[in-house]
């Protein structure tokens, strides 16, 4: 499995070719970014008319202002901007943000905005999905092929219509459990446990326990399964994915064990979610993205 570490460390910005026309027109991801930013930090950024503004607290609060808007966003939560101008993204915590620009009709079709913005109270994870595969491939072969780049906005989009809109699942928490969430939402997959959780956190695992139970309603073991059998959903929506690597990728010990959470939490196998799942191309032409 890749070790994302260098991708997070320092801010980035990706600007992929320009596509084709035709794939233009329906969907253009223009820019994204990687901002890390100790607390009390900002940095700023241009939405021009016509495009649609995605920006995630990975890790940590951190506030969205544009001239006529201001929002607080907590660990895991994104937001969809359309057409903000300029705005500023400010940490409140130490944290990392993410950012996506995103221009054609697909964006305005899929993403149903009230009022100019939309919340998504778990966007962030697919924002992050999306930003370090091509950071990944900003690395690799820079810089990123247009239609690659949409395709990855159009799979970025779809994933993010699916899940659920509204206020943050856990509300206004304490700082440790704040934390908590966010290492979990951060670094899922490498987590080895809660003795490694309590020990960054300088708590007890006891009080880890006892604490982020009573304010989030689930305990933080079965909070890092949930968030682990969420994102290997995610992956099992690709046509090209393997069990095995699906099971590596979400934090999971080995396939059997994956095999068996997985039906513990869904009620079917990761092979019949498979099969049962939108099946994601890996080339994007003018039809897949007009399915209207």
């Amino acid at each position: 499995m890749r070790d994302e570490a260098p991708y997070l460390e320092k801010a980035r910005e990706i600007h992929p070719a320009a596509p084709a026309a035709a794939v233009g027109e329906l969907l253009t991801l223009s820019e994204a970014r990687v901002v890390p930013l100790p607390a009390g930090d900002l940095c700023k950024g241009y939405g021009q008319s016509g495009t649609y503004v995605l920006a995630a607290a990975v890790r940590g609060n951190l506030t969205v202002a544009t001239e006529g808007r201001y929002e607080m966003l907590h660990p895991g939560q994104a937001i969809a901007l359309r057409s903000p101008g300029a705005y500023t993204l400010q940490a409140v915590s130490s944290c990392l943000g993410m950012t996506v620009h995103l221009q054609g009709d697909a964006a305005s079709r899929l993403l149903k905005l009230h009022n100019g913005a939309a919340l998504f109270s778990r966007g962030a994870a697919i924002v992050r999905e999306a930003v370090m595969a091509l950071a990944v491939l900003d690395e690799e072969h820079p810089p990123v092929d247009g239609a690659d780049a949409s395709a990855r906005g159009f799979a970025l989009l779809t994933k993010l219509c699916a899940a659920p809109a509204g206020q943050s699942e856990f509300g206004i928490l304490s700082p440790v459990v704040e934390s908590a969430v966010g290492i979990i939402q951060e670094e899922f997959p490498f987590l080895e446990g809660l003795d490694e959780l309590a020990k960054r956190l300088e708590v007890s695992k006891a009080h880890l326990i006892r604490t982020f139970t009573k304010a989030t309603g689930i305990s933080p073991g079965k909070y890092i399964t949930r968030v682990r059998i969420e994102y290997a959903k995610l992956l099992l929506q690709d046509v090209d994915v393997t069990i095995s690597y699906v099971a590596e990728a979400s934090g999971f010990a080995n396939a059997n064990y994956f095999a068996k959470v997985f039906r513990k939490e869904t009620g079917m196998s990761p092979s019949e979610y498979l099969e049962a799942a939108p099946k994601r191309q890996g080339g994007l032409g003018p039809g897949d993205l007009a399915p209207w």
